[in-house]
Protein backbone atom coordinates (compact mmCIF):
# COMPACT_ATOMS: atom_id res chain seq x y z
CA UNK A 1 0.00 0.00 0.00
CA UNK A 2 1.44 3.24 -0.92
CA UNK A 3 1.45 6.37 1.31
CA UNK A 4 -0.19 9.38 0.11
CA UNK A 5 0.44 12.93 1.95
CA UNK A 6 -2.99 13.10 4.20
CA UNK A 7 -4.64 16.70 3.90
CA UNK A 8 -7.69 16.54 6.15
CA UNK A 9 -6.31 17.61 9.33
CA UNK A 10 -6.02 14.53 11.66
CA UNK A 11 -3.51 16.20 13.90
CA UNK A 12 -4.41 13.73 16.91
CA UNK A 13 -1.97 10.96 15.55
CA UNK A 14 -4.52 8.52 15.63
CA UNK A 15 -5.70 6.36 12.73
CA UNK A 16 -8.52 6.40 10.53
CA UNK A 17 -10.09 3.93 8.03
CA UNK A 18 -11.91 5.93 5.29
CA UNK A 19 -14.28 4.46 3.87
CA UNK A 20 -16.06 5.66 0.56
CA UNK A 21 -19.32 3.71 -0.22
CA UNK A 22 -22.46 3.83 -2.21
CA UNK A 23 -25.66 2.26 -0.02
CA UNK A 24 -26.95 1.37 -3.64
CA UNK A 25 -23.90 -0.35 -4.64
CA UNK A 26 -24.08 -4.22 -4.67
CA UNK A 27 -19.96 -4.34 -3.88
CA UNK A 28 -20.19 -2.50 -0.92
CA UNK A 29 -22.37 -4.82 0.08
CA UNK A 30 -20.63 -7.08 -0.80
CA UNK A 31 -17.83 -6.00 1.74
CA UNK A 32 -20.20 -5.17 4.50
CA UNK A 33 -19.37 -7.94 6.95
CA UNK A 34 -15.92 -6.60 6.62
CA UNK A 35 -17.11 -3.03 7.77
CA UNK A 36 -19.24 -4.29 10.72
CA UNK A 37 -15.71 -6.26 11.93
CA UNK A 38 -14.13 -2.73 11.64
CA UNK A 39 -16.89 -1.23 13.42
CA UNK A 40 -16.83 -3.56 16.17
CA UNK A 41 -13.36 -3.45 16.60
CA UNK A 42 -12.60 0.11 16.34
CA UNK A 43 -15.67 1.95 16.16
CA UNK A 44 -14.18 5.15 16.52
CA UNK A 45 -11.64 4.38 13.83
CA UNK A 46 -14.15 4.32 10.83
CA UNK A 47 -15.39 7.44 8.88
CA UNK A 48 -17.85 6.76 6.07
CA UNK A 49 -17.44 9.35 2.78
CA UNK A 50 -20.69 9.28 0.31
CA UNK A 51 -20.06 8.61 -3.01
CA UNK A 52 -23.35 9.45 -5.30
CA UNK A 53 -23.45 6.13 -7.18
CA UNK A 54 -27.11 7.36 -8.77
CA UNK A 55 -27.61 10.80 -8.87
CA UNK A 56 -30.52 13.36 -10.22
CA UNK A 57 -27.78 13.86 -13.43
CA UNK A 58 -27.64 9.77 -13.75
CA UNK A 59 -30.87 8.08 -13.09
CA UNK A 60 -31.51 4.62 -13.34
CA UNK A 61 -35.20 3.52 -13.51
CA UNK A 62 -36.27 -0.20 -12.44
CA UNK A 63 -37.38 -2.51 -15.25
CA UNK A 64 -36.39 -5.71 -17.50
CA UNK A 65 -33.29 -4.52 -18.69
CA UNK A 66 -31.72 -3.38 -15.65
CA UNK A 67 -32.74 -6.33 -14.16
CA UNK A 68 -30.95 -8.32 -16.97
CA UNK A 69 -27.80 -5.85 -16.62
CA UNK A 70 -27.25 -6.72 -12.69
CA UNK A 71 -28.03 -9.99 -11.75
CA UNK A 72 -24.88 -11.43 -12.95
CA UNK A 73 -22.67 -8.69 -10.55
CA UNK A 74 -25.01 -9.93 -7.93
CA UNK A 75 -23.98 -13.49 -8.54
CA UNK A 76 -20.68 -12.28 -9.06
CA UNK A 77 -20.92 -10.69 -5.58
CA UNK A 78 -22.58 -13.14 -4.16
CA UNK A 79 -20.59 -15.97 -5.14
CA UNK A 80 -17.21 -13.98 -3.54
CA UNK A 81 -18.17 -12.83 -0.76
CA UNK A 82 -21.08 -14.88 0.50
CA UNK A 83 -23.45 -11.84 0.43
CA UNK A 84 -27.20 -13.15 -0.26
CA UNK A 85 -29.27 -10.92 -2.80
CA UNK A 86 -32.61 -12.08 -1.83
CA UNK A 87 -35.57 -12.83 -4.26
CA UNK A 88 -37.14 -9.68 -2.87
CA UNK A 89 -34.67 -7.48 -3.80
CA UNK A 90 -34.51 -9.18 -7.38
CA UNK A 91 -38.55 -8.93 -7.90
CA UNK A 92 -37.83 -5.24 -6.65
CA UNK A 93 -34.79 -4.42 -9.55
CA UNK A 94 -37.62 -5.23 -12.11
CA UNK A 95 -40.05 -2.60 -11.17
CA UNK A 96 -40.16 0.39 -13.39
CA UNK A 97 -42.04 2.66 -10.63
CA UNK A 98 -38.18 2.26 -8.55
CA UNK A 99 -36.24 5.24 -9.66
CA UNK A 100 -32.68 4.83 -7.67
CA UNK A 101 -31.23 7.57 -6.28
CA UNK A 102 -28.30 7.73 -3.68
CA UNK A 103 -28.28 11.20 -2.44
CA UNK A 104 -31.44 10.52 -0.37
CA UNK A 105 -29.91 7.68 1.93
CA UNK A 106 -26.35 9.12 1.60
CA UNK A 107 -28.17 12.15 3.52
CA UNK A 108 -30.01 10.10 5.96
CA UNK A 109 -26.29 8.27 6.69
CA UNK A 110 -25.00 12.11 7.44
CA UNK A 111 -28.14 12.28 9.58
CA UNK A 112 -27.40 9.43 11.21
CA UNK A 113 -23.57 10.77 11.38
CA UNK A 114 -24.54 13.71 14.06
CA UNK A 115 -27.03 11.96 15.85
CA UNK A 116 -24.50 9.88 17.64
CA UNK A 117 -22.16 8.50 15.07
CA UNK A 118 -24.57 6.20 14.04
CA UNK A 119 -23.96 6.31 10.24
CA UNK A 120 -22.15 2.87 10.05
CA UNK A 121 -25.44 1.19 11.80
CA UNK A 122 -27.76 2.81 9.48
CA UNK A 123 -25.88 2.30 6.44
CA UNK A 124 -25.54 -1.39 7.32
CA UNK A 125 -29.27 -1.51 7.98
CA UNK A 126 -30.12 0.49 4.77
CA UNK A 127 -28.06 -2.11 2.54
CA UNK A 128 -30.12 -4.86 4.75
CA UNK A 129 -33.38 -3.33 4.33
CA UNK A 130 -32.28 -3.08 -0.19
CA UNK A 131 -30.41 -6.15 -1.02
CA UNK A 132 -33.00 -8.26 1.67
CA UNK A 133 -35.94 -7.09 2.05
CA UNK A 134 -36.24 -5.56 -1.07
CA UNK A 135 -37.69 -2.11 0.03
CA UNK A 136 -36.62 0.99 -1.64
CA UNK A 137 -34.12 3.16 0.30
CA UNK A 138 -34.71 5.91 -2.28
CA UNK A 139 -37.70 6.98 -0.91
CA UNK A 140 -38.11 9.03 2.32
CA UNK A 141 -41.10 7.46 3.70
CA UNK A 142 -39.02 4.00 3.74
CA UNK A 143 -36.40 5.63 5.14
CA UNK A 144 -38.07 6.67 8.27
CA UNK A 145 -39.95 3.17 8.50
CA UNK A 146 -36.26 2.03 8.75
CA UNK A 147 -35.13 4.10 11.43
CA UNK A 148 -38.10 4.04 13.59
CA UNK A 149 -37.57 0.18 13.25
CA UNK A 150 -33.90 1.35 14.56
CA UNK A 151 -34.80 3.44 17.54
CA UNK A 152 -34.23 6.55 16.40
CA UNK A 153 -36.10 9.62 17.25
CA UNK A 154 -38.27 9.94 14.14
CA UNK A 155 -39.15 13.28 14.16
CA UNK A 156 -35.38 14.61 15.34
CA UNK A 157 -34.24 12.40 12.15
CA UNK A 158 -37.00 13.79 9.83
CA UNK A 159 -36.02 17.63 10.84
CA UNK A 160 -32.13 16.87 10.00
CA UNK A 161 -32.90 15.42 6.72
CA UNK A 162 -35.14 18.77 5.81
CA UNK A 163 -32.48 21.13 6.59
CA UNK A 164 -29.84 19.27 4.59
CA UNK A 165 -30.45 21.26 1.10
CA UNK A 166 -29.22 19.98 -2.01
CA UNK A 167 -26.07 21.73 -1.93
CA UNK A 168 -24.60 20.48 0.99
CA UNK A 169 -24.92 17.44 -0.22
CA UNK A 170 -23.30 17.46 -3.20
CA UNK A 171 -20.70 19.20 -1.54
CA UNK A 172 -19.92 16.45 0.18
CA UNK A 173 -20.02 14.12 -2.72
CA UNK A 174 -17.41 16.79 -4.30
CA UNK A 175 -15.25 16.26 -1.19
CA UNK A 176 -15.10 12.43 -1.24
CA UNK A 177 -14.35 12.41 -5.22
CA UNK A 178 -11.22 14.60 -4.72
CA UNK A 179 -10.57 12.25 -1.49
CA UNK A 180 -10.43 9.55 -4.07
CA UNK A 181 -8.96 11.76 -6.48
CA UNK A 182 -6.02 12.52 -4.01
CA UNK A 183 -5.33 8.28 -3.05
CA UNK A 184 -6.11 6.55 -7.39
CA UNK A 185 -8.76 5.08 -5.62
CA UNK A 186 -11.26 3.28 -8.41
CA UNK A 187 -14.80 3.41 -7.31
CA UNK A 188 -16.73 1.92 -5.12
CA UNK A 189 -16.00 0.69 -2.54
CA UNK A 190 -12.69 2.17 -2.01
CA UNK A 191 -11.06 2.01 1.28
CA UNK A 192 -7.84 3.52 3.11
CA UNK A 193 -6.30 3.62 6.57
CA UNK A 194 -4.92 7.64 7.54
CA UNK A 195 -2.33 8.22 9.59
CA UNK A 196 0.46 10.69 10.46
CA UNK A 197 2.24 9.58 7.05
CA UNK A 198 -0.65 10.18 5.05
CA UNK A 199 -2.92 8.00 3.14
CA UNK A 200 -2.82 4.25 2.32
CA UNK A 201 -4.57 2.29 -0.32
CA UNK A 202 -5.88 -1.00 0.88
CA UNK A 203 -6.71 -3.53 -2.08
CA UNK A 204 -10.13 -4.69 -0.13
CA UNK A 205 -11.01 -7.52 -2.97
CA UNK A 206 -8.21 -10.00 -1.50
CA UNK A 207 -10.75 -10.29 1.60
CA UNK A 208 -13.84 -10.32 0.27
CA UNK A 209 -15.55 -13.27 2.15
CA UNK A 210 -12.37 -13.62 4.44
CA UNK A 211 -13.58 -12.41 7.50
CA UNK A 212 -10.73 -13.54 9.67
CA UNK A 213 -7.54 -12.26 7.80
CA UNK A 214 -9.41 -9.22 7.39
CA UNK A 215 -10.01 -9.00 11.50
CA UNK A 216 -5.65 -10.04 11.45
CA UNK A 217 -5.05 -7.28 8.89
CA UNK A 218 -6.88 -4.48 10.84
CA UNK A 219 -6.34 -5.49 13.61
CA UNK A 220 -1.83 -4.86 12.69
CA UNK A 221 -2.98 -1.81 10.97
CA UNK A 222 -5.63 0.20 13.28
Amino acid sequence: MASVASNTGNTLGTKILHYVYDPLCGWCYGIAPLIEAVSNAFPHSIKLHGGGLFTPARVVTGGQSWKEHVTPIDDRISQLSGQVFSHAYRDCLGNTEMVLNSLLPISAILVAEKMGNRDVYLLKALQEAYYLDGLNISDKDTLLFIVKKLGFDVEQFASLLSDISNNQVQQHLNQTQQLMHQVNGRGFPTLFIEDNQGYRLISIEKYLGDTKRWQQFIKENL
